[in-house]
């Protein structure tokens, strides 16, 4: 069972405390009367999104042997209007870069680690849709959630970023 502790240190300010020990401050902005001091909460759902399908993304391309210079991964989320404001879609941009580094083992270890091993992505995609997308080296690859589109796997885009969704159902 995992637990962490969340601690009030005044004002609006909180600090969460995991089991290992490690602190992530969290706030809210000005106009809710926090400070600033922190990160905001519903910010920290996309960070643990990221972070969770980047930890098992370079674990996976570990396992295969594939070598890269860099990892980052961008989230982007849009909340709707109404209270609870929860996110509607979400965004998740993989950047890689190194040399020979295989759009189409990227796929594959992309389709793992968000289908199978994330628990932050297969929780959250019951609620919103998540899209993904690759680029390696600067250039965008097609995400292909199935490996089953029919299209090459690791195929260059156009200037265009059209992804797969891989929503509320699953799919694949």
């Amino acid at each position: 069972m995992s637990q962490v502790n969340i601690t009030w240190e005044g004002n609006m300010k909180f600090v969460g405390t995991d089991d290992s020990g490690f602190k992530i401050p969290m706030d809210a902005s000005a106009i809710y009367g926090g400070k600033n001091e922190g990160v905001r909460p519903m910010e920290l759902m996309l960070m643990s999104l990221g972070g969770c399908t980047g930890i098992e993304l370079g674990h996976i391309l570990n396992k295969m042997r594939v070598v890269y210079d860099r990892l980052d991964v961008e989230v982007n989320g849009n909340r709707v209007e109404e209270h609870p404001k929860v996110f509607s879609d979400i965004h998740v941009v993989y950047r890689l870069s190194g040399e020979n580094i295989s759009a189409e083992k990227v796929n594959k270890a992309l389709q793992m680690a968000e289908q199978v091993y994330c628990s932050a992505s297969n929780m959250l995609k019951k609620v919103a849709e998540i899209s993904y997308s690759i680029e390696i080296n600067g250039r965008a690859y097609k995400y292909d959630v199935c490996g089953s589109s029919g299209k090459e796997s690791g195929q260059e885009f156009g200037s265009e970023h059209t992804v797969l969704q891989s929503g509320r159902t699953g799919i694949g």
